[in-house]
């Protein structure tokens, strides 16, 4: 079952907080998520309004790929900070101010982030290349 919608209030409390939070890591990710609800089972939610939801980008999901089960490494576990899962319902009447409040949320909270920086993945995938040819 999923959590209960926050009132939007409560939204830019917290992602607020997650944006600073993570801002002031070396290393995070925030993913932002506009979606249009067209039906909903819940007779509150009014048809056309706009789901927002903001996650940590963590998952509870281990990933088959990095996990060395079969490899006999062992590696120490460590304590998972749980993933952080943010929604809201924004009704079509108060679309415009949300949008303004969510746009000064987001410009404030992303002062502290820095654009990744791609181009040593690049030069070593360009000397791999070479390599192979």
């Amino acid at each position: 079952m999923a959590p209960p919608h926050m009132n939007n209030d409560e939204f830019f409390a917290a992602l607020t907080t997650l944006l600073s939070s993570t801002s002031q890591k070396a290393k995070g990710s925030v993913y932002l998520l506009q979606k249009r609800i067209v039906s909903s089972e819940d007779p509150t939610i009014a048809e056309g309004s706009i789901l927002v939801r903001a996650t940590d980008g963590k998952t509870s999901n281990p990933n088959p790929r990095t996990s060395d089960s079969n490899s006999g490494i062992t590696k120490t576990k460590t304590t998972k900070t749980p993933k952080v899962k943010l929604s809201t319902v924004v009704a079509l009447a108060d679309l415009d101010a949300f949008f303004m409040k969510y746009a000064d949320v987001c410009k404030a909270g992303m002062v502290g982030m820095k654009k990744r920086d791609r181009s040593a993945k690049k030069k070593v995938k360009a000397k791999s290349k070479s390599a192979k040819a």
